[in-house]
């Protein structure tokens, strides 16, 4: 009897405009390993567990390891977080925009743009807005060689060397290599400032010079830039944004040593084509680095997308970005936001984006807040023309779900666009780890047909190889 391998880590489907397209996993990534014949296996995303609770809806955080203490802007509070959780109000912020915290601070304080305007906090001096008449509206920033640089979106300046609550109006320049704006400005790892502009990013280093204390570096420039201003992220001194050059659909790049590399595919573009640019402007991305695997997420209006860079550099970008959602039949996206790894108790601490959660990540749990989330997995297309499935068998690991709920509903379509009716089976019962997941005798495939694998359970799971016995 003829055996087929499949690989579960990328599927496929088919769109209503006669176009083949990847079918991305949901609430599940894949971990690269040679494993019973398989490069690697879907494991499910860690859940979400309450560890505080915040003022509002979360808008930025920084752990700052200067003042040892963690930071967000939570509605409209600027609030410490201690290691146990433990909420404490440090002051008022404007608007309801994502703010600026993180890269933002310096060694005696931390600094937050908001709603156009700069705050800075530290233990002696407390919570204060920046309020020279120089400022202007700045909307993003970063700490570098002891100044706070600022962009307003059309300028570039920076607070006075010897006072970080001041700006001197001599000190502003602009980016000048094409009349985009100024959207954004970051640190590169060789302690350079990155301009970026619409289409383009500018590089400036600190050589002390009167007024405007920077120059811009003439050969360094590159044509390309951000959408949106929390449309880039730093992973592993790479920078990661979504945006493009003029004349080029929005997609996604890796820029490192200053060279470009697209690392969004032919799916990821076309999910970010159902926006415009203005619904794009509060996009956010950021990053999460453990147990050996580097994430980038991109929060959509829609959509949350989930970049696994250290598969995209072993197996391939194909294989690299699935989705994350919160809830159970439809699309919403994933509630967590703003993740800071805390030193002073090794976790993972998320705000929301629908309501006061401060919650941690927990390997252990795939619920969100005790709700639970559904999961999605889709094979390729499998050309069996003619052909009768007898069995599938997919190793698993069983025997580890402490609540007896681990079911899973597999469906298949022979169009790619429809699946047919679900059947249930048992992924794995408490304690009986020689559980096999086998599905007997599912018919007659009359042209090639796709497998659909799905659960709503408190249950982790993990997938690796899966076969397919026909005749």
């Amino acid at each position: 009897m003829p055996v087929i391998p499949v690989t579960l880590i990328k599927g496929d489907k088919v769109s209503s405009l006669t176009d083949y397209r990847d079918a991305l996993s949901v609430n599940m990534y894949a971990v690269q390993k040679d494993i019973l014949g398989a490069q690697g296996y879907m494991l499910s995303y860690p859940g979400l567990v309450s560890f505080g609770t915040g003022l509002g809806i979360d808008r930025g955080a920084n752990y700052n390891e200067r003042l040892k203490n963690h930071f967000r802007v939570s509605g409209a509070n600027l609030i410490s977080v201690s290691s146990a959780g433990v909420v404490n109000n440090l002051g008022a912020i404007p608007g309801t925009s994502q703010c600026r915290l993180q890269d933002f601070y310096s060694f005696n304080t931390q600094g937050i743009i908001a709603d156009g305007k700069m705050f800075l906090y530290d233990a002696v001096g407390g919570f204060r807005e920046i309020t020279d008449i120089d400022l202007g509206s700045p909307i993003d920033g970063v700490w570098v060689d002891g100044y706070y640089f600022l962009t307003d979106g059309e300028y570039i300046y920076h607070t006075d060397i010897a006072d970080e609550e001041s700006i001197d109006p001599l000190k502003f320049a602009t980016a000048e290599f094409m009349p985009d704006p100024s959207l954004g400005v970051a640190k590169t790892p060789d302690n350079k400032v990155m301009v970026f502009g619409r289409y383009t990013i500018e590089y400036f280093a600190n050589d002390a010079t009167a007024n405007f204390a920077f120059t811009r570096i003439a050969t360094r420039v590159q044509k390309i830039g951000i959408v949106a201003t929390h449309a880039k992220c730093e992973l592993k001194d790479a920078w990661y944004i979504v945006g493009g050059r003029r004349e080029e659909a929005i997609s996604v790049h890796k820029l490192a040593h200053s060279i470009s590399e697209k690392v969004s595919t032919r799916e990821i573009d076309k999910i970010l084509k159902q926006y415009t640019e203005p619904e794009l402007v509060d996009i956010r991305m950021e990053v999460r680095i453990e147990d050996d695997i580097a994430f980038m997420l991109i929060h959509l209006p829609n959509e949350t997308l989930c970049f696994n860079e250290t598969i995209a550099l072993t197996m391939g970008l194909q294989f690299a970005w699935s989705v994350l959602k919160t809830d159970t039949l439809g699309d919403n996206p994933y509630r967590a936001i703003n993740g800071v790894l805390d030193p002073r108790n090794s976790l993972w601490i998320y705000g929301d984006k629908i309501d006061t959660h401060i919650g941690k990540l927990d390997e252990s749990i795939v619920t969100h807040y005790d709700d639970k989330v559904e999961w999605i997995l889709f094979t390729p297309f499998l050309n069996l023309d003619g052909m009768s499935i007898d069995e599938i068998e997919i190793a698993t690991i069983p025997g580890f779900n402490i609540v007896d709920d681990a079911t899973i509903a597999v469906s298949m379509t022979n169009n790619g666009l429809t699946y047919g009716g679900e059947y249930w089976l048992k992924y794995g019962e408490p304690l009986n780890y020689g559980k096999r997941f086998i599905a007997r005798r599912l018919g007659y495939v009359r042209d090639y047909v796709g497998f659909k694998f799905r659960g709503i359970s408190t249950s982790k799971m993990a997938f690796a190889l899966m076969k397919v016995s026909y005749d």
